[in-house]
C-alpha cells in the first residue's frame, strides 16, 4: 500500500515547507496531493516552483490538485473561480432558467481554457500528475444552449449530462497523457457518486479512482467506510485500475479521535493500492494530536521502505 498526504499550506516559508515534508515522508508517504487555485500560480510561481521541487527532494511525488477550477471541482479555500466570474455565459442553466455558479464542460471554450493550463503547469512545474478532486456535474441538469444543442430531447438531457460528464474528465485525463505520457492520473469521488465508479475506472486514461470516505462529515457511522472503500477497490481491481481510499483526520473533536483508528482498520482491511490523509488539516480540536495519531497508523502499514 502506497501512502500519499494532502498538503494544502502556504508554501511561502521553504524552512517550516521542508520540514513538513520530512515529516510526511518520515510517516511513509511516497506522495503528496497540492491544491492550487487560478489565481496562485499567477501571483506566485516562484514559490509554488521551490515548494514543489522541496518535497521532491525530500522523495515525495507530487500531484497536483485543480482546487475549484471553473467551481467543478473541490478546492480548500471556497474561492470563486476567476473563469466562472469572467465568462458568465459559460454558466450551468437549470430548467428553470437559473444561473448557477459553475461552469457547464459542454463549453468548448471552457474546456479549451482549462486543458492549456493543464498543460501550462505539466510544463512549467515539477509534477508526477494531476488529482481531479470531487467533480460536480450530475447533480444539476443543464439546460443551457450548448447543452440544448448537442442533446435536442429534453427528456434525456439529465442521463446526457451524466455521460457527457464522464466524456469530459476522459478528454482532461487525454490531456494529461498527451503532454507526458508518464504523468498519472487521479479521480477522487465523493461516497453519494460512487455510482460513476465503474464508468471511470473503464476510462483508458484514467489511472486511479479514489473514495474521499468521510463518514462524520456525512453523518454516518464509521461502518460505512468499509462499503463505500469496497466498492471502489472491487471495481478498479476488474478494471486493472489502482484504487486511492482518502482517511477523514481533519475536524474531529476529542471524541471522535478513536474513531479515527476504527475507520483506519476499515480501510487499511480492504487493501487498496493506496491510502490518502490530511496533513494538520482544519478544525481539530487537537491538530497536533490527530497528526500523531495518523502517523502512528500510517507507519503500521507494512511496507519494502520506508523513511524514518
Amino acid at each position: 500500500m502506497d501512502i500519499t498526504i494532502a498538503y494544502f499550506h502556504p508554501l511561502h516559508h521553504p524552512d517550516v515547507v521542508k520540514h513538513d515534508f520530512d515529516q510526511i515522508r518520515a510517516a511513509g508517504a511516497g506522495s503528496i496531493v497540492y491544491a492550487i487555485h487560478e489565481q496562485e500560480a499567477q501571483r506566485w510561481p516562484r514559490d509554488l516552483e521551490r515548494g514543489l521541487r522541496l518535497a521532491q527532494d525530500a522523495g515525495l511525488k507530487v500531484y497536483l490538485s485543480l482546487g475549484r477550477y471553473g467551481n467543478l471541482f473541490a478546492g480548500p479555500a471556497l474561492v470563486p473561480s476567476w473563469y466562472t466570474f469572467h465568462h458568465p455565459n459559460s454558466r450551468v442553466k437549470d430548467r428553470h432558467g437559473r444561473y448557477h455558479d459553475i461552469s457547464c464542460f459542454n463549453h468548448e471554450s471552457f474546456r479549451g481554457w482549462l486543458f492549456k493550463e493543464i498543460e501550462r503547469y505539466l510544463r512549467d512545474f515539477p509534477l508526477n500528475g494531476i488529482l481531479i478532486d470531487e467533480p460536480r456535474g450530475p447533480d444539476v441538469t443543464c439546460f443551457c444552449s450548448v447543452c440544448r444543442a448537442l442533446c435536442p430531447d429534453v427528456a434525456d438531457l439529465q442521463r446526457f449530462r451524466l455521460r457527457s460528464m464522464i466524456d469530459f474528465l476522459g478528454e482532461l485525463c487525454a490531456c494529461v497523457k498527451g503532454v507526458d505520457a508518464h504523468a498519472k492520473t487521479m479521480i477522487a469521488l465523493l461516497p453519494q457518486d460512487l455510482g460513476q465508479v465503474d464508468e471511470l475506472a473503464a476510462l483508458p486514461h484514467v489511472d486511479t479512482i479514489g473514495g474521499h470516505l468521510f463518514w462524520q462529515l456525512l453523518q454516518e457511522d464509521v461502518s460505512k467506510v468499509e462499503e463505500w472503500g469496497r466498492s471502489i477497490v472491487d471495481v478498479t481491481r476488474q478494471h486493472g485500475k489502482r484504487s486511492q481510499l482518502w482517511l477523514q483526520n481533519f475536524n474531529l473533536d476529542s471524541g471522535e479521535e478513536p474513531t479515527l483508528e476504527c475507520a483506519f482498520k476499515h480501510i487499511a482491511g480492504l487493501e487498496p493500492d493506496e491510502i490518502g490523509g490530511y496533513y494538520y488539516w482544519r478544525n481539530n480540536e487537537d491538530p497536533c494530536r490527530v497528526w500523531q495519531m495518523t502517523r502512528g497508523l500510517l507507519r503500521g502499514i507494512p511496507r519494502r521502505q520506508l523513511h524514518w
